[in-house]
């Protein structure tokens, strides 16, 4: 399953939800994303997820071939 880009449609997304694909370790992989994974020397995005009360933080986001 391959997950949604959605900062290539509109880079100017802020918020989205999305659905938890699989988790490994401290890698979570999700059905869409607003995260741009950096490359071609642009840095990655950083930001946070929210779940319920709980918030964590994105230091890293890259693609993945799961």
């Amino acid at each position: 399953m391959a997950t949604i880009e959605l900062y290539l449609e509109n880079s100017y997304l802020k918020e989205c939800s999305a659905n938890i694909v699989s988790i490994q370790d401290r890698f979570v992989v999700f059905d869409q994303t607003i995260f741009y994974p950096g490359g071609g020397g642009q840095p990655c995005d950083r930001g946070i997820i929210k779940q319920g009360d709980e918030t964590y933080n994105i230091i890293n986001s890259k693609k993945s071939g799961w």
